[in-house]
């Protein structure tokens, strides 16, 4: 495979402690060393800092952290996906299909090592930031910069307890060496403190329409407002005790972001996955990219390769299997151009007549039959995959979108329904199905409005990585698998703790 060519200017700062000569006449600072005393000197250098503390968003930095690392651990734990021939040359991603991990496993040790990267140099921004003299940053630059960065803090302890059963919180800089080791926290205090970054942030992050263009894809109130409502919403999967309050405090944030009018459902679904669109109306967060090599960096990468199927000219590293197109078509052509649920097209390419029609080839310019084998049914995703096959083999500027209203609605129309307010939750389910092209339901009771939860979230986010982290919520991981055919066993529901991290850290044990 080629190699991901991505170089990011952004300010990786050392932090740099008091040592040598007592004689202070012989210490000198060095004119073209940068020291945390005298970095963090003006608004301009608080906004590097910041882009340092965006840097490790989905370990976008290095090919191996996002292309590879990222793909397995988000899209091979799906149980509506199988690898290809290709992954299993690679004991460390079919390790992740299989289920049979340790924790040695590479993967795991880059989420572990971004993530906590990431919250290193966002707390050098919460520390060094807050100590600006007024002389250097104006109070509401110093705010707002300061609300992204609790964002970020949240953000990166969010990636790591999703996956992990406890962490360590870092919410401090290590001033010296005995300072690094520290025990995990309970899982129940470290949501608590995810949640009071994010609130914290909320506070001082602007609204959408009040960012500037340039500004687009840093986070805002309603990307706070949408975590926080994920967030309870999820720990009232883990939570059944307090199911109910933590409903409802999801339900609080999620409708705020609903009811602010900053997000629209986009109208064009497939251009939010194939680059035609960036930071579309309905993005809420998003990860950003750009071809755009005048500054010396490159902002893109080869994520469409490793997606698209060999046929295409991709690596071919994961397919749909007929378990997933069952699910997608089993409400029949009932769309209100008698075709399936439109999501569907943009989703995978599949052998249908919509696929074959030489008068109006559909699948990238070709029929079905001009890419895959006839008589075939490869089911191949779109997701990732560049609007023309002409783009595979170059690095492509994709963002990705890491929360959307698409989500936003369907987690909203989750809480009403667990609420006893069918009729609220179906207004959402029915907004979302119209994009689709899809006709309005009128269901009743919580198990019916439930299970058509399930489906819609399988037709908005398959290869989103969702599903695995949903299915573990509802409690049906074991079952799901089980009827995958798929090799799972419940301990298998978080990683281990990397292993580099025990032998290092003694206390994280």
């Amino acid at each position: 495979m080629k190699k991901l060519r991505l170089y990011i200017p952004v300010v990786f700062i050392l932090l740099v402690t008091a040592s040598g000569c007592s004689k202070d006449l012989l210490e000198q600072r060095s004119p073209d060393k940068l020291d945390t005393e005298h970095f963090w000197t003006s608004k301009e250098r608080a906004l590097a800092g910041l882009a340092a503390a965006y840097s490790q968003v989905e370990g976008f930095v290095y090919w191996d952290n996002y292309v590879e690392a990222r793909s397995v651990r988000d899209f091979y734990r799906e149980d509506y996906v199988e690898a290809g021939d290709d992954a299993y040359n690679y004991s460390w991603w079919i390790e992740h299909y299989n289920f049979n991990f340790t924790s040695g496993n590479y993967a795991i040790d880059l989420l572990w090592r971004e993530n906590y990267r990431g919250i290193y140099y966002t707390n050098q921004v919460l520390e060094n930031v807050a100590a600006m003299k007024p002389d250097m940053i104006d109070d509401a630059s110093r705010n707002q910069i300061i609300g992204e960065a609790h964002f970020l803090r949240a953000y990166y302890h969010y990636k790591l307890l999703m996956d992990f059963q406890q962490i360590i919180i870092r919410d401090k800089l290590p001033l010296k060496e005995g300072d690094l080791p520290k025990g995990l926290s309970p899982r129940k205090e470290t949501w608590d403190f995810i949640c009071n970054e994010l609130k914290e942030a909320e506070k001082a992050l602007p609204l959408r329409s009040e960012r500037p263009a340039s500004e687009l894809g840093r986070a805002t109130k309603g990307s706070a407002q949408a975590y926080l409502g994920k967030i309870y919403l999820y720990r009232a999967g883990e939570d059944k005790a307090a199911a109910a309050t933590l409903m409802t405090e999801a339900g609080t944030w999620l409708g705020k972001v609903i009811s602010s009018n900053q997000y629209h459902l986009e109208s064009n679904f497939m251009s939010m996955f194939n680059g035609a669109a960036k930071n579309t109306q309905e993005s809420v967060f998003e990860l950003q990219q750009s071809s755009d090599v005048n500054n010396g960096a490159a902002y893109s990468s080869y994520l469409g390769d490793w997606v698209a199927a060999s046929q295409m000219g991709g690596y071919g590293e994961i397919y749909g299997t007929q378990r997933l197109l069952t699910e997608l078509l089993k409400e029949g052509r009932t769309a209100g151009d008698h075709l399936y649920d439109h999501r569907v097209y943009a989703s995978i390419v599949f052998n249908d007549p919509y696929f074959n029609d030489a008068a109006d080839p559909k699948a990238y310019g070709y029929t079905y039959n001009d890419i895959f084998e006839a008589g075939t049914n490869v089911i191949a995703f779109r997701k990732w995959v560049p609007a023309s096959l002409d783009r595979l083999g170059n690095e492509n500027a994709i963002n990705v979108p890491l929360i959307r209203l698409a989500d936003v609605m369907l987690m909203q129309a989750e809480v009403l329904n667990e609420q006893n307010k069918p009729g609220e939750a179906m207004d959402l389910i029915n907004d979302v199905r119209n994009r689709a092209g899809m006709p309005a339901l009128s269901l009743t009771g919580k198990t019916t409005i439930f299970n058509q939860i399930m489906h819609e979230r399988v037709m908005e986010f398959t290869l989103e990585g969702s599903r695995f982290y949903d299915l573990r919520r509802w409690g049906l991981l074991e079952t799901k698998m089980k009827e995958a055919g798929r090799s799972f066993s419940a301990d298998k529901a978080f990683y281990p703790l990397p292993l580099k991290e025990t032998v290092n850290n003694p206390m994280a044990q």
